[in-house]
C-alpha cells in the first residue's frame, strides 16, 4: 500500500462516526484501524485531517437502515429522500447536508412539525412520535 492509499483510508475511517449515523462498535473498531494504519505507515497527525465538510456526508444505507427499524419505507432520488409517517404526515431528508423535517398537511397546505438535522435526531423524534409497531404473538 502507497502513502496516499494509506492517508485516502485514515481519512476514510475517520468520517466513521456517531454523529454521522455509525454505531459504537462501528465507530470504535474505524478509529483502532485509523490508528494502526498512522503507526504502520509512520505517519503524521498533520497529515491525516478529515475531508471538508462539504465532501463529507452520509450515503442513504444508514437513513435506510433507521426507517427499516421502524417500518418506514424510505424512497429516494439523488440527494433527496422522503417517507410516510402515516396520519398524513411525511419525513423530507437532504443527503447533502442531513437536514431533515417532518410535515403533515393542513387546510392551507403544508405545515411543519418537527426540523432537524441527523440520524440521531430523527432516531430520538421516531422514538417519540413515530408509527407504532405492535407483535401480534406473545411471547
Amino acid at each position: 500500500m502507497r502513502i496516499e492509499d494509506a492517508l485516502r483510508k485514515v481519512r476514510l475511517l475517520r468520517r466513521v462516526r456517531l454523529e454521522n449515523g455509525a454505531s459504537p462498535a462501528e465507530a470504535d473498531n474505524a478509529a483502532r484501524l485509523a490508528n494502526a494504519i498512522i503507526e504502520r505507515y509512520a505517519l503524521a497527525n498533520g497529515d491525516t485531517h478529515p475531508e471538508t465538510a462539504s465532501r463529507r456526508r452520509l450515503s442513504w444505507v444508514y437513513w435506510q437502515h433507521l426507517m427499516a427499524d421502524f417500518g418506514i419505507k424510505l424512497r429516494h432520488f439523488g440527494k433527496r429522500g422522503n417517507a410516510s409517517l402515516g396520519d398524513g404526515r411525511l419525513v423530507f431528508i437532504r443527503l447533502d447536508s442531513g437536514q431533515w423535517q417532518v410535515q403533515r398537511t393542513s387546510p392551507s397546505g403544508w405545515e411543519t412539525i418537527k426540523s432537524d438535522h441527523g440520524v440521531e435526531a430523527l432516531r430520538a423524534y421516531l422514538m417519540q412520535s413515530g408509527p407504532r409497531l405492535y407483535s401480534l404473538t406473545r411471547k
